[in-house]
């Protein structure tokens, strides 16, 4: 593929034409969607939910829009929404087959996860042995190689073993990334933008553990809670009615556990943004390098 038939300005005309659907309020970001009034970044760029349009009159591959849609539904607001979609515009060089960048993505996820469990706990190494199987055949594609559909499902059946076998909610996220990441992107429009949102998940978990918070925690958690709910509003609907909820009567008769949740509710938060903005930097850097 050559990324805009080689033709800068209609790359130009893309970013053009995301500027005005923003402007007049059409973006609405998610998952791929056109409606004739409103639709996601994609949708709003084709005015059509026809990736077939995307690839042929824009020379990019299918993934690539998915996972666009995916990350510009992960921003905080419709403008940074389409500040993403520009950028990823305009990271893409006219003329460039940005195919590869699929695997080099899903490779750069996989080290950087690699990476952050390893600071917190040792990586066993059967789950090292399959991570190298699933890197070695997304390094294969980006060479231009094409695995065969059983090296791809034997990855997966490994990496689902693994996964079953691990007691660390930290290891098993990282063994949920691998799993998610043995999918072939030539023929996968999905495994990209998967990959990246099950990283997000593993970024929680690695949040939680340098936290402090812990399944203890948790537990303890749930377990007010269902006391405020069996205690106070499971045969008392009038009070559901005046908008009384189970965290307002942990606020009010468990105001730790209460300051407990909103903390650990600031930690995942401010690891998902951490995590989108990530995902969003490795796509556009790997698109400029195509």
């Amino acid at each position: 593929m050559q990324a805009y038939h080689s033709n800068p300005t209609v790359r130009d005309d893309c970013i053009a034409q995301l500027r005005k659907q923003a402007g007049q309020k059409r973006l609405a970001p998610g998952p791929l969607a056109w409606n004739g009034e409103k639709g996601s970044l994609i949708g709003c760029l084709l005015e059509s939910e026809d990736l077939a349009k995307w690839e042929n009159d824009l020379g990019l591959p299918q993934w690539l829009a998915t996972t666009a849609d995916g990350i510009a539904a992960q921003q905080q607001t419709i403008d940074d929404a389409l500040d993403f979609g520009i950028r990823l515009l305009n990271a893409i060089r006219p003329g460039a087959d940005v195919s590869p960048a699929a695997s080099a993505v899903i490779l750069s996820v996989l080290a950087d996860a690699r990476a952050f469990v390893g600071q917190s706990t040792e990586v066993p190494a059967e789950l090292d042995a399959v991570l190298q199987q699933v890197q070695s055949l997304q390094q294969q594609v980006m060479a231009g190689l094409r695995p065969v559909p059983a090296d791809w499902r034997a990855a997966r059946r490994s990496a689902t073993g693994v996964t079953d076998g691990l007691d660390s909610e930290l290891l098993q996220s990282l063994a949920v990334c691998v799993e998610t990441a043995a999918w072939d992107p030539t023929t996968s429009k999905a495994v990209v933008y998967d990959t990246l949102r099950v990283y997000s998940k593993a970024a929680i978990s690695k949040a939680d553990v340098e936290s402090g918070f812990t399944k203890e925690d948790d537990t303890n958690i749930r377990t007010h809670l269902k006391l405020m709910w069996d205690t106070h509003l499971a045969s008392t609907p009038e009070l559901q009615e005046q908008g009384i909820t189970v965290f307002s009567l942990l606020a009010e008769h468990y105001p730790e556990v209460h300051d407990k949740i909103v903390w650990k509710n600031r930690i995942d938060r401010d690891a998902i943004i951490s995590a989108n903005r990530r995902a969003a930097d490795v796509l556009i850097e790997q698109l400029k390098q195509a």
